[in-house]
């Protein structure tokens, strides 16, 4: 999570990647980043984050192979989804987190 000292406000970044969990990253730190894990949101509800666990398996049975970006028809649709999933994240985590969508890396 990246932390800003003026604001105090965590930066959250929801995209997928290969081999993830879920498609939540955020920074921390001196430009420490990775994936974050719902223990970092005490009290996510348990229905989002399974929600963002199976768009994560999704997106990753429709993109088998790492690097690989190929247009798909259901881009779209996918991108759509994982806005509507980040709205209620930042919905969630708005106390303590701003979130926001990548859309290069879950359109492929």
């Amino acid at each position: 999570m990246h932390h800003d000292d003026r604001s105090g406000r965590l930066l959250v970044r929801v995209f997928p990647d290969h081999g993830a969990e879920w498609p939540v990253w955020g920074r921390w730190g001196a430009g420490r980043q990775g994936m974050l894990s719902p223990a970092h949101f005490p009290g996510l509800p348990a229905e989002l984050v399974e929600d963002l666990r199976a768009w994560q398996r999704r997106w990753e049975d429709e993109n088998p192979e790492p690097w690989v970006r190929r247009p798909s028809p259901q881009a779209a649709g996918r991108q759509a989804e994982l806005d509507r999933l980040a709205q209620r994240l930042a919905a969630e985590v708005c106390a303590v987190a701003d979130v926001q969508t990548d859309t290069w890396s879950s359109t492929g």
